[in-house]
């Protein structure tokens, strides 16, 4: 095999990808369900446009993103990668993590230090799971396109 793809373990990363949307999507309609329940309506309906009109904001670079790295677990996929190649590979996917995990303890850290002001938490908590989300879906919409063209 000279220029082949084995796309065994990014098949298994999107499935992975699948049961962490099904599950973000739970945990979004459970808290959706109980923020309503334990706020005011309004105070609800403001979290949630505040949240929305952000992921709208944020959809381009986040997809920016997800596409990046899902173009370069598909490069990495080749069978016929040198040493060089696996190398910058690398340097690239720890690139990648650093930025996502500053990115998750940015939102732990904003969630823990907003004010204590009735619904000041709520849309920040949305944009988390929704960014999160959004990530993963691009991310697996990416990697699938680019698994046609390649294999």
């Amino acid at each position: 095999m000279a220029n082949g793809f084995d796309f065994k373990r990014l098949g298994r990363l999107i499935t992975i990808y699948y049961v962490v949307q099904g599950f973000l999507l739970l945990l979004l309609a459970c808290v959706a369900f109980w923020f309503q329940a334990h706020v005011t309506s309004q105070i609800f309906i403001n979290s949630i446009l505040r949240a929305l009109v952000v992921q709208v904001i944020l959809f381009y670079p986040i997809y920016r993103f997800a596409a990046h790295e899902a173009k370069r677990e598909v490069d990495s996929c080749g069978t016929s990668l040198s040493s060089a190649d696996l190398m910058a590979l690398r340097r690239k996917r720890v690139t990648g993590d650093i930025i996502k995990a500053s990115v998750f303890i940015f939102f732990i850290v904003f969630i823990l230090r907003a004010p204590q002001a009735p619904g000041a938490q709520y849309p920040i908590l949305f944009v988390f799971i929704l960014t999160t989300l959004c990530y993963f879906q691009c991310y697996n919409f990416v990697a699938k396109r680019e698994m046609r063209t390649k294999g």
